[in-house]
């Protein structure tokens, strides 16, 4: 049998796994891992991008890395805190160390992302349904259910609620709790943001610790799960989540939206199961009135789960295949030729000048900076998907403020439609040489910054790493810009705010003026961002655990 080596040296990098209060990062993650290997350090890259900021935060991650030969490096990655480059410099300054990146979402991101970053790292753990797909693109990976189990487990104590649901207002739970209300069922929330539905204020009680997590969970007659995933645009994407483990712990009756996946782990004899919002409907006043059967459901559920998914035995058998594997993950060759075109090449024989090429890439003015990835992830892209199009993301930067929005070009279209082609910027793009000769009227409209309808979701490999950074884009209006960008400048700015430097820094100053000078959406989002309940109860949360920062002096000082 494969046995990990006694007294490993194990890096544990995380955006908050030295935070007791991170459901995921700390209580799912780094608490399993401690006790797997009993040497294990941590990289807080959240704590350390607030204490320090962003760049700092990537160099020390790096010096912590040489001054220390690890056997191993595990990575759970929130989005661009790690930027390429520095994964990059990870295999050369230590390049007998293995790396292990834990995806958590590959039925949102696979195809835009997590194919594309897992290249930097040796092994990958992420859902059941994606095994195959890493193995296709030669990305050596492994299965895990990722789960709580800090504190789950059967209370014994009354049920206080009918039916709770435990989340945020994602996809289309909101449509679900007004449905289950109108028909007089006795509903309770808990979670982030639900307090910007009015109408649910009466059944709203506010977000949970872990210790009332495992209470409400052991509290409900039926703990309510519609498996929906993400946003209102990906209504039709299904979640196999950590919950439905949860729950089974706690020895509590819960009723899931039916799915595939869901189906390979329990079966309706063990967890309650509805198709349809009428199905559910029926099913909670049956259950509500059939305790014992409800309790032999969620007995069965217990059963089957700290049986067959026990995450500790998974975990050393996963981390044991890896010390004992030799294999290791190398980017893969990209042997297209690519042409990258300017402005000027409009005007002479583009046939000539592309007539050996693979691949057309673009460059104008507008570019500020371009990563070293940006041609082999696009045409990357191009080859793994056949879509004459790729597409990646782009920061907005300037000199002074760097990178200060980030645009998210695949929800973009699903968030505001043909309008995100208003965003699109030729130089974020790659295309197959005969799209471009087949459509070079419209390519020389990019370039001089008209309005096209040239990207959609059927046409366009979307990658979503940030591969250039741009210096303007067209205006289009303040909440539609929303949904197509992440304010970067909102992490800055707290970065500041937490090394109390909020006042002695130029960029809040910079940053206002570059609103003042026609990006307005900056202003509005800081207001906005201010009268945000939610953002300063999260505020305040993270100001608990990030050291030296000026509320949490003040507290001691109290």
């Amino acid at each position: 049998m494969k046995k990990i080596p006694p007294n490993s040296k194990i890096l544990f990098a995380g955006w908050g796994c030295e935070n007791p209060n991170d459901t995921y990062m700390y209580q799912i993650y780094y608490t399993l891992l401690k006790k797997i290997f009993p040497r294990l350090e941590t990289f807080d890259t959240k704590k350390n991008y607030f204490q320090l900021g962003k760049d700092k935060m990537n160099s020390n991650f790096l010096k912590k890395i040489q001054s220390t030969n690890y056997d191993l490096i595990i990575s759970a990655i929130e989005y661009d805190e790690l930027s390429l480059e520095t994964l990059e410099k990870i295999k050369k300054i230590s390049p007998n160390t293995k790396s292990v990146l834990i995806i958590c979402d590959d039925d949102a991101r696979f195809d835009n992302w997590s194919r594309y970053i897992a290249l930097f790292f040796d092994y990958i753990i992420t859902s059941q349904d994606f095994l195959n797909e890493y193995k296709k693109e030669g990305i050596n990976a492994f299965f895990h259910l990722d789960y709580n189990t800090t504190n789950l487990k059967p209370l014994n104590i009354e049920k206080i609620y009918d039916v709770t649901f435990i989340g945020r207002p994602k996809a289309d739970r909101n449509e679900v709790i007004k449905y289950l209300l109108d028909h007089g069922i006795k509903v309770t929330l808990f979670g982030w943001d639900w307090y910007k539905y009015p109408e649910f204020a009466g059944v709203y009680n506010g977000p949970l610790s872990q210790e009332d997590y495992a209470k409400v969970i052991n509290q409900s007659k039926i703990n309510l799960s519609p498996a929906k995933a993400g946003y209102l645009e990906q209504r039709n994407q299904y979640n196999m989540k950590g919950r439905y483990f949860e729950v089974a712990l706690c020895k509590s009756f819960q009723l899931i939206e039916k799915f595939p996946t869901l189906l390979k782990f329990f079966n309706e004899k063990e967890i309650g199961m509805y198709t349809s919002q009428e199905d559910m409907l029926d099913k909670i006043k049956y259950y509500l009135k059939n305790e014992k059967e409800r309790e032999k459901i969620a007995e069965r559920a217990y059963l089957k789960t700290i049986k067959k998914y026990n995450r500790e035995k998974q975990l050393i058998k996963i981390f044991a295949e890896i010390f004992n594997s030799k294999e290791k993950n190398f980017f893969p060759k990209n042997n297209k030729k690519i042409i990258t075109l300017t402005k000027k090449d409009f005007s002479n024989d583009l046939n000539e000048k592309v007539k050996d090429a693979d691949y057309i890439a673009f460059q104008t003015k507008n570019v500020l900076e371009e990563s070293k990835f940006k041609n082999y992830f696009l045409s990357r892209a191009i080859s793994v998907t056949d879509k004459p199009i790729s597409c990646c993301n782009y920061y907005l930067s300037s000199f002074g403020l760097k990178d200060y929005a980030l645009s998210i070009s695949k929800f973009a279209f699903k968030r505001i439609g043909n309008e995100a082609n208003k965003l699109i910027d030729i130089n974020q793009l790659m295309v197959k040489k005969d799209f471009f000769l087949e459509n070079l009227n419209l390519f020389n409209k990019l370039f001089l910054r008209e309005n096209i309808d040239l990207i959609n979701e059927e046409n366009t490999a979307f990658v979503s790493l940030p591969l250039v950074s741009i210096k303007k884009i067209k205006k289009i209006e303040y909440e539609k810009m929303k949904k197509a960008f992440d304010f970067k400048f909102q992490n800055e700015l707290f970065s500041l705010m937490y090394q109390k430097k909020i006042l002695t820094k130029a960029y809040p100053y910079l940053l206002t003026f570059k609103s003042l000078k026609g990006n307005s959406f900056i202003l509005k989002y800081l207001i906005e961002l201010a009268k945000d309940k939610s953002s300063r109860d999260k505020l305040s949360v993270n100001e608990l655990y990030i050291q030296n920062s000026p509320i949490e002096k003040l507290r001691k000082k109290k």
